[in-house]
């Protein structure tokens, strides 16, 4: 499965596109789900999931044969590989709020496996246990050698739940903490539209 990022600085005010975005790009081919997320600072995010690379880089031209032109810049728009995704306590909730960490590249290989391993082998299994917590998606940037995390989960208690419950695992042994240094950024957003999957066929 593929990711598309896609952000603005400054995200439509009105309210009736939230929807209609959701609904127009959730029933592009090979749409597996989004999420619409609002930042504090007035900006949005759109990550969106396709079922293949040729999906996701194809969304854009098939709205715009919709909508016509994008009636805003977008300043970001990257292309990932879903390395990890991962139902919470909450799946099949409707999520509330999400944490972004970012992790920018180029990341060797060291660091790569060392956050590979962390995610599955110590972290994932802490995290199914917490309320509240409805999604997780690890996402790889393989050209440019990045990762990104999303947290979805239905109220700012539970995400911020989620914080304490990965700051209370202790490395495993073998772990290398100086291959695993956090996210270079994170950022709490709103979520305002959130498919799961893609809608069945009427």
């Amino acid at each position: 499965m593929f990711a598309r990022l896609q952000t603005v600085a400054t995200r439509p005010t009105d309210a009736e596109l939230v929807p209609m975005i959701a609904d127009m790009v959730s029933g592009h081919p090979g749409s597996a789900g989004l999420a619409l997320l609002a930042g504090d600072d007035g900006s949005g995010t759109l990550l969106s999931l396709w079922l293949t690379r040729e999906d996701a880089e194809l969304a854009s031209e098939r709205s715009a044969a919709i909508r016509g032109t994008r009636p805003f810049e977008l300043t970001r728009d990257a292309i990932y590989e879903v390395d990890a995704d991962e139902p919470g306590s909450a799946a099949g909730e409707e999520p509330a709020v999400a944490f972004l960490g970012e992790f920018d590249g180029p990341l060797g290989p060291a660091r790569v496996e060392a956050a590979r391993f962390a995610g599955t082998q110590r972290v994932a299994p802490v995290l199914r246990t917490v309320s509240g917590l409805v999604r997780i998606l690890v996402l790889w940037h393989p050209t440019e050698r990045r990762m990104a995390v999303l947290h979805l989960a239905t109220s700012m208690a539970a995400l911020e739940a989620v914080g304490e419950a990965v700051m209370s695992t202790k490395l495993l042994p073998g772990e290398d903490p100086e291959l695993l240094p956090g996210p270079d950024r994170i950022t709490r957003l709103q979520v305002t539209a959130y498919r799961a999957t893609a809608p069945t066929p009427k």
